[in-house]
């Protein structure tokens, strides 16, 4: 059954609306990749679920309650948002950062949740450092480990795997996937449409704010949408529980 649901959901910036009539259920226990050009509305669609902005017109509802209407407080129990923006205003130790997702418990026993999940990213030696002195794609995984020690049951995530290097993107798919398996509902974008297509329980393709196919990567990346919206030619060949998405550019238009 979803716990999340988007109905019609068209959001308008400015004077142009960038996302249009967008209808999606989400349901506990699969991994949900977002994918599309850039400018296709992803990053927009996943602020509008957090109720960050506001939609034109339709409704995305927490089992059953519009989302709209709930304080930011009860929201923010049940939604966890990674924004792609990775900004950290203070000098904390990493620990405390990761902490701030685990409010929700006293303050060791956050701090205790708060080292697990630095610990499940590597980050275990350097817990008590400040995240000023660490390197970008360390920064990125403190980020995660806060949204990870949210007790949330809908993980929202806009391009988790930025500054992270290939083994680490690997690392966070697979622990985001684990989630997933656990019962909660996890809803990301990426630009890789190699690991969407071999992480992904269910893709959502994305083009001029629209939502052009929501289904598995086996009847997303085929031929005819990868050259619709990506301009490329591809298949995604699937076998002995691996798939392998085959890609080359076709000439620009």
């Amino acid at each position: 059954m979803p716990n999340l649901r988007l109905q019609s959901v068209s959001i308008k910036l400015g004077r142009d609306i960038v996302v249009h009539e967008v209808s999606a259920e989400l349901a506990p226990g699969r991994l949900y990749i977002m994918v599309g050009p850039n400018g296709a509305g992803k990053t927009t669609l996943l602020k509008a679920m957090t109720s960050l902005i506001s939609l034109q017109s339709g409704m995305i509802s927490y089992n059953g309650l519009d989302l709209a209407l709930q304080r930011p407080g009860v929201r923010a129990e049940h939604i966890a948002y990674l924004p792609q923006e990775r900004s950290i205003a203070w000098d904390l130790s990493c620990v405390d950062v990761a902490a701030l997702g685990a409010q929700h418990l006293e303050p060791e026993l956050a701090r205790q949740k708060a080292f697990a999940e630095l610990q499940s990213l590597g980050l275990q030696e350097v817990a008590d450092r400040g995240v000023f002195k660490l390197s970008g794609g360390q920064r990125a995984r403190v980020l995660l480990a806060r949204v990870m020690a949210s007790p949330a049951d809908v993980l929202l995530l806009d391009e988790p795997l930025i500054a992270l290097d290939p083994a680490w993107q690997r690392q966070v798919l697979i622990r985001l996937k684990q989630r997933a398996e656990a019962g909660q509902t996890v809803i990301l974008s990426l630009h890789d449409l190699h690991l969407a297509a071999q992480f992904a329980d269910t893709v959502l393709l994305m083009d001029k704010g629209r939502l052009v196919k929501m289904d598995v990567p086996e009847k997303i990346f085929v031929p005819s949408l990868l050259s619709e919206v990506f301009n490329l030619k591809g298949e995604l060949i699937a076998g002995e529980g691996q798939k392998t998405l085959r890609l080359e550019s076709l000439p620009l238009l």
